[in-house]
């Protein structure tokens, strides 16, 4: 086919994409490449194409051929990175903005890209050092501006973050800034940002009810949860606080936690939908409300009660206080089933998994009391069963469960969190740079204090922290 009448196809699928008409479009430029298979020009108004209709996917097979066909090309790694990145390959669109940055190495807007794609992946402190790159090429870059706070924030360097914010100049509350805040202790500040949050995400049902000001009620207060529910189990030790200066406290969840959310101390009901009340609040705008500091928010007791009847059947299912102590385990989060090797050859420790998992993942065990255990690990895990977990409100039988086990070791996670929420001794295995609840360092935390932390090294691994964790698991056995 002739140059003129690719050029012709080319100004068909350009016309095509004015239209709005996506699949004509691809279609035509499909057309062109299949009679000029190397046509990175083609290639790319494909992908450009099948972005603005949705499919990503399928725009990163375009990019990635038009990548290896004229590699070097800034444009193209750019375009490639972002697709990359719009399907969640985020470590996949990090290299790509690397090859772009490489190409451009002056180009302040592609580091910024890049320390954005790092941020998004994980790599915090890598993201902080192509921010550093992008503003010292241009002060003035928006995404670096803008980002770089979050990324010292996620590195562990709250006051660098908060500095950073404070030249940015925006006075919205941020997330990322209340997390600092808190982090460095200054709850008052970190609280406010998080109430301003919170309040801005009420339903609006909710927000045409009277704002609850922290002063005791006559009536109804109604506290409004958002939908993670590790936020929720992370601020619970409010609500008995606030429980004793009104005259109801009714907790609006989502739906599956509602039931899980009935039995949180301080909690008169929970409702699932439109309630009345004398004043509202968000969940976590109640520690500012109350006015609440690092000393003062501390549970004093469980803040959870499990269903008896519950905890009466997973403890009967896995034979729970006959013979070894039982600890539970959850991974996940940096934590692979193959890094709990050295749980393995522990003669006196039973391990019983925390979470539901794939059917293909448990298998049957004739040695396990419940019958079940997880397969492919070093070390055996039994599982309570497929039916764990597995009714319409979430969360209740792993709370019975770990209420009747002798201990937790688990990354940050609703398990974890639940063993707190119970007060179960146990360990957390965390991250070098963990969530404000968890403090910056220390081995304890004064919003789950029956557990003992653990921190990864920056560069180290959650598996080498598995030895210490047992040797906490025992002391806290003995006593």
């Amino acid at each position: 086919m002739s140059e003129a009448m690719i050029d012709q196809l080319l100004t068909r699928a350009a016309a095509a994409e004015a239209a709005h008409k996506w699949i004509e479009a691809v279609a035509l430029y499909e057309v062109a490449l299949a009679r000029s298979p190397d046509h990175v020009g083609a290639m790319l108004g494909a992908a450009q194409a099948c972005r603005e209709g949705g499919d990503h996917a399928r725009a990163v097979i375009f990019l990635a051929r038009a990548d290896r066909t004229e590699p070097g090309r800034a444009d193209v790694a750019l375009a490639l990175g972002e697709a990359l990145a719009a399907t969640s390959r985020l470590v996949e669109a990090a290299a790509a903005f690397e090859r772009a940055r490489a190409a451009r190495p002056l180009d302040a807007a592609i580091a910024a890209r890049l320390g954005a794609a790092r941020l998004a992946a994980g790599d915090a402190a890598g993201a902080v050092e192509v921010f550093e790159a992008a503003l010292r090429l241009d002060p003035a870059e928006p995404r670096a501006r803008r980002d770089i706070g979050s990324a010292l924030a996620a590195a562990g360097r709250p006051l660098d973050a908060i500095a950073a914010f404070r030249r940015l100049g925006d006075a919205a509350p941020r997330a990322d800034r209340a997390a600092a805040l808190c982090a460095i202790g200054d709850m008052a500040g970190g609280f406010a940002e998080l109430d301003a949050l919170a309040g801005a995400a009420l339903p609006p049902w909710a927000a045409r009810l009277p704002a609850w000001d922290g002063r005791p009620l006559a009536g109804p207060l109604l506290v409004v949860a958002g939908a993670d529910p590790l936020d929720l189990l992370a601020l619970a030790s409010a609500l008995p606080l606030a429980r004793s200066l009104v005259a109801e406290l009714v907790l609006s969840v989502p739906k599956p936690f509602a039931r899980l959310a009935a039995s949180l101390a301080g909690v008169d009901r929970a409702v699932t939908d439109e309630t009345p009340a004398a004043a509202a609040v968000s969940l976590a705008g109640l520690p500012h409300r109350l006015g609440l500091t690092a000393g003062s928010f501390v549970p004093h007791g469980p803040l959870l009660a499990p269903e008896p009847a519950l905890a009466d059947r997973w403890s009967a299912r896995l034979g729970l206080g006959k013979g070894k102590p039982v600890v539970g385990l959850a991974w996940g989060n940096g934590l692979d089933p193959a890094d709990l090797a050295p749980l393995a050859g522990l003669d006196d420790l039973r391990f019983v998994a925390l979470e539901r998992l794939p059917a293909s993942t448990i298998a049957r065990a004739s040695g396990a009391a419940s019958g079940w255990e997880v397969t492919g690990t070093p070390v055996r895990i039994e599982h309570p069963g497929p039916d764990f977990e597995a009714g319409v409100d979430a969360r209740v039988d792993g709370a019975a469960l770990i209420a009747r086990l002798d201990a937790v070791i688990a990354v940050d996670g609703l398990p974890l969190r639940l063993a707190g929420a119970l007060d179960r001794p146990g360990v957390a295995l965390l991250p070098s740079v963990a969530g404000w609840i968890w403090g910056m360092d220390g081995e304890r935390s004064p919003r789950f204090p029956s557990l003992s932390l653990l921190r990864r090294a920056p560069e180290g691994s959650f598996r080498a922290l598995l030895p210490r964790a047992v040797r906490l698991v025992r002391d806290a056995l003995r006593r």
